[in-house]
């Protein structure tokens, strides 16, 4: 179900193979289900980060508010994109979307899961405007509890 964690994992055998010190540790594999509207899914939902004991914060920020999901006609799906993180640190745990094309944004919930990314660090980033990439900006912000834009 998941081709890519295979192939990585895949590369990884043939290093070992080849004499190369490997581990596979990765933190997040995204799960993403390609239909319309696009399902993508990294690290903890918030019902598993709780599972684990974790105290969490969560934002989740509408498609509809994202001006690039509006040309896209991506907010007539009532997507969406959520973020876990952990109440007492701001460490990112997880990342949920919902929406037309929210399957090309796994690489940066992915790159903020692997970087122990906290919600100030992708706060702190610029995102260009306007792009898809700005919801899980918003979403960051929202969950610090300083969303720009809602719906």
């Amino acid at each position: 179900m998941l081709a890519h964690k295979a192939s990585a994992q895949g590369e990884m055998v043939a290093e070992i193979l080849a004499g190369h010190e490997r581990q596979f540790d990765k933190v997040a594999i995204p799960a993403i289900v390609f239909t319309e509207p696009e399902i993508v899914s990294v690290g903890l939902t918030p019902d598993e980060a709780k599972e684990r004991g974790e105290e969490i914060i969560i934002g989740k920020f509408p498609l509809a508010a994202n001006g690039r999901a509006l040309t896209l006609e991506a907010e007539k799906t009532g997507g969406f994109i959520r973020v876990t993180a952990r109440e007492s640190d701001h460490v990112i745990l997880g990342v949920q979307a919902v929406g037309s094309h929210v399957a090309e944004l796994h690489s940066e919930f992915i790159l903020a899961l692997e970087m122990g990314a906290l919600l100030e660090d992708i706060a702190d980033t610029v995102h260009a405007h306007p792009t898809m990439t700005e919801a899980f900006h918003e979403a960051a912000l929202k969950t610090l509890g300083h969303a720009i834009h809602s719906s």
